[in-house]
């Protein structure tokens, strides 16, 4: 697990939270970073994600067999695979660009600046009160079981069949596109674990509740 966490976004700044020793901390955001526009639309990582699911589906057509009846081949597999490969990876690269890209220069954060990031971020959506209950972890850590077990069943069921669809040289079926989907997947769940863990998220705020977390000003006096 990661020692600083993302927390939200307070203006054109990224606020952190060091789970070791409690700090708040601000740095420059990524210009792929709009969590206080994301509720209408966001204009750099949604058409982002769109650009690796659509470069994942053209993988996809390439391995098409479409001189031979439409139908699959064994020779499919590895473009399959890599296209599988490329929106997952695609995608957990473009959530650490747009979430920690500037996390080395981090510096301490105000109080002011921690609450707005709070409050602004999409993990309150889902909920009408803002506060980090036990029912909100109970509630995320069902989400996160539901994604981490689809993605068991697509990578042990659904995959393999599609694989044996190629080496049985089956008729060509237009679901083969979405299957690429499953894709992200596992770069869902590494996100929810990883990248921004609603659990560790609401613990941090649990603590900034507290009154344990320890602002730019208490840095500055104990340096």
């Amino acid at each position: 697990m990661r020692k600083i966490i993302f927390i939200g976004q307070s203006g054109n700044k990224a606020v952190y939270y060091n789970t070791r020793t409690r700090e708040a901390l601000v740095a420059d955001k990524s210009a792929l970073l709009n969590t206080e526009g994301a509720r209408k639309s966001n204009s750099a990582i949604i058409p982002l994600m769109f650009a690796f699911v659509f470069l994942g589906i053209i993988g996809g057509l390439v391995a098409i067999p479409a001189f031979s009846d439409f139908r699959y081949n064994s020779w499919m597999v590895p473009p399959y695979i890599v296209a599988q490969f490329f929106v997952c990876f695609g995608f957990i690269w473009m959530m650490e660009e747009a979430l920690y890209k500037e996390v080395k220069q981090v510096q301490g954060a105000s109080s002011q600046q921690f609450a707005k990031a709070v409050d602004s971020n999409l993990f309150w959506d889902n909920f009408s009160d803002k506060k980090a209950t036990f029912g909100k972890m109970l509630a995320f850590m069902i989400v996160m079981l539901l994604v981490f077990m689809t993605t068991i069943v697509i990578f042990v069921a659904t995959i393999p069949s599609i694989i044996d669809s190629f080496n049985k040289q089956e008729t060509f079926d237009i679901q083969i596109f979405f299957s690429l989907l499953a894709g992200l997947f596992p770069a869902v769940s590494y996100l929810l674990l990883f990248q921004n863990n609603p659990i560790r998220w609401l613990l941090a705020v649990r603590k900034y509740e507290q009154g344990k977390v320890i602002f730019r000003g208490e840095i500055e006096k104990r340096e």
